[in-house]
């Protein structure tokens, strides 16, 4: 069991590195970035993560439960229309959350929209060990829009689908308020943006049928 101390020194560096991965990627961030942020000293990375790796795996392992926490909390009536469309616009405003926030959610999200720019090993071992859970809970609302019949495979494309329709504005959002387009990207421009993607979603989903 960790003291008070050791722990609150792990929580400090969990909450630095989350920081630096979001805004640099795994690529980019150093050790040197996370100690300065966090305020400690390199041995105290070594000694609670064994190292960069180790760091950023807890971080990703963290940022799983964090999201998957998130989807389990959305309200929704199975089975019903009202109910599985209001969970898919849910979903995705909450993937185009880092567009606006600077909140934990929205730094695990950022960290997630590296990986699809710039994929690691660490992440690529990372979703084959312990992502299963939060990828089930995308398959599953899909799932809600596709015929009983419908083949896992329809639901398991349709999922990542979703995320990377998501993925491309997060990472793109500088350009969007740049011209020549020139989008104010705010609260109502990622609602509304939101609502077009799950229209999209929705329509092509009940047609693939």
């Amino acid at each position: 069991m960790q003291t008070r101390p050791s722990k609150v020194t792990r929580d400090k560096i969990m909450k630095a590195a989350t920081r630096v991965f979001a805004e640099k990627g795994y690529h980019g961030a150093s050790i040197r970035n996370i100690v300065a942020k966090a305020n400690v000293n390199q041995a105290a990375i070594s000694y609670h993560f064994a190292g960069k790796e180790g760091l950023y795996r807890a971080v990703l392992k963290a940022a799983m439960q964090a999201l998957s926490n998130a989807d389990n909390s959305t309200a929704r009536v199975p089975g019903t229309e009202a109910g599985r469309e209001a969970a898919l616009r849910a979903f995705i405003r909450r993937q185009l959350q880092p567009m606006l926030g600077r909140d934990e959610l929205s730094h695990y999200l950022r960290i997630f929209n590296w990986e699809t720019v710039r994929p690691t090993p660490e992440f690529r071992k990372f979703v084959a060990e312990e992502a299963g859970p939060y990828l089930a809970s995308a398959v599953t609302l899909i799932r809600e829009f596709l015929p009983s019949s419908a083949p896992e495979k329809q639901a398991v494309l349709g999922a990542l689908w979703l995320l990377g329709q998501c993925s491309i504005f997060v990472r793109n959002r500088e350009q969007l308020g740049q011209a020549p387009l020139g989008f104010r990207v705010d609260r109502p421009f990622v609602d509304g943006l939101a609502e077009t993607i799950a229209r999209w979603a929705t329509a092509g989903l009940l047609g693939s049928g």
